[in-house]
């Protein structure tokens, strides 16, 4: 078994790491469909249905970030523009897997409380096929 650190992971748009991020998640679902009838002797049956994924981040905010990676603005520019975005949910080890999808931002938040960094939070919805890679 090859357990690796999840401090590894992150998310990349068209291959940029987002920046200062301190946690991801993919999240992958696919609905079914009631195909139940008389004949199903009391037994729930099901077809699969619609497949769907979500991938969510959050992190620091830096607006002085001069590096290379995706920022908070980056994210609203993406936002605000409705862009279609090259998503990869990755370790960016060598042989391990990746996932890439399509994306469009639904959710983006910024915030900061008294005494306390101020953080960033980004949701992004799928759009139609995930592909498993290796990178």
């Amino acid at each position: 078994m090859a357990i690796f650190n999840g401090t590894n992971l992150g998310v990349y748009l068209s291959d940029t790491l987002v920046a200062a991020a301190t946690d991801c998640s993919l999240s992958l679902s696919m609905e079914t469909i009631d195909i139940t009838t008389k004949d199903s002797a009391g037994f729930r049956e099901l077809l699969a249905g619609v497949r769907s994924g979500s991938v969510s981040c959050s992190g620091l905010i830096d607006y002085q970030d001069a590096d290379s990676n995706k920022d908070i603005t980056d994210l609203f520019d993406a936002w605000n523009n409705r862009t279609a975005l090259t998503l990869k949910f990755s370790n960016e080890i060598t042989g391990d897997a990746s996932y890439s999808a399509t994306a469009f931002i639904t959710s983006l938040e910024q915030s900061g409380g008294t005494e306390d960094t101020a953080t960033y939070s980004a949701s992004f919805e799928l759009s139609g096929t995930v592909t498993e890679g290796t990178i």
